[in-house]
């Protein structure tokens, strides 16, 4: 075979390839993936106050927004790491979340360390850890 048809057929055996990976979570638990999918896109379009949504709900003690919310415009919203199992009902990413002080234009970055448990066998999926703080 030519170099120049080798080149295409190792092209072509790449975009074939990468087109099969269809799930970008890999084995995550589809309701998972869901779940982390919404809070992804909740940040990503600046509704910061749904994320608390994502949080387990405790009946003795309503969630607390914290004020400012408004003041802060999500720029990127990237993953570091992908989900990765701790156990079959506790998975961690990291998230590197760029976002702008719009009242002082300043701009800045945080690395948010998720951690998503499930209670009932992976039926439904919450956020652990605290919300990411834009100080």
């Amino acid at each position: 075979m030519e170099p120049f048809t080798m080149r295409y057929l190792l092209l072509a055996m790449t975009l074939l390839s990468t087109a099969c990976m269809t799930n970008r979570f890999g084995e995550v638990p589809d309701p998972l993936g869901y779940r982390v999918r919404a809070f992804e896109n909740v940040v990503r379009w600046g509704a910061l106050e749904k994320m608390y949504a994502f949080t387990k709900p405790n009946p003795g003690k309503p969630v607390e927004i914290p004020a400012g919310l408004g003041n802060v415009r999500v720029t990127s919203y990237e993953m570091a790491n992908p989900l990765a199992k701790i156990t079959p009902t506790r998975w961690t990413q990291t998230a590197v979340i760029d976002y702008v002080l719009t009242d002082r234009q300043i701009v800045r970055q945080l690395i948010d360390q998720q951690f998503w448990v499930s209670d009932d066998e992976g039926k439904s999926w919450y956020r652990e850890n605290p919300m990411p703080q834009f100080r």
